[in-house]
């Protein structure tokens, strides 16, 4: 038995590994410090289903992964986040069914809308389960 664990620790300390090791995905209480770098203004708002989620430097405190029920309504406004919407939940990726919300082009005022929709000959709304607030 001691033998299996020397070779498992040998084995272990031979796999090279880096500090932060696999993160598979980034949600809000490992993104400390993206957050402390951001620096959100008043004008920073991010609305989900109509109703505001976070504004200004909660919008910084927010980057992250976020779950829903289901919507197909987002809005930023200002260029410091944008809003990537995602079909599944845990922020994971599937083809067309990723949408970025959101400029990151502080020259332009006013907000970026969408409400999220595919479909090759008749168009549909599809409802994200889940979003990420991404720093510009």
């Amino acid at each position: 038995m001691s033998r299996c664990l020397v070779l498992a620790a040998l084995f272990l300390a031979a796999v090279p590994t880096s500090e932060a090791g696999t993160v598979l995905r980034q949600a809000p209480a490992t993104a400390d410090s993206a957050r402390s770098s951001v620096a959100s203004t008043v004008a920073d708002q991010v609305y989900v289903d109509g109703s505001l989620f976070a504004e200004g430097s909660a919008a910084g405190e927010q980057l992250g992964c976020h779950e829903h029920q289901g919507t197909s309504s987002f809005k930023v406004c200002g260029c410091n986040v944008k809003v990537v919407a995602h079909l599944f939940t845990e922020c994971q990726k599937y083809q067309a069914y990723d949408e970025t919300v959101g400029t990151c082009d502080c020259s332009k005022s006013g907000c970026d809308e969408k409400t999220l929709t595919s479909g090759y000959s008749k168009e549909f709304e599809w409802k994200a389960a889940s979003f990420e607030i991404v720093a510009c």
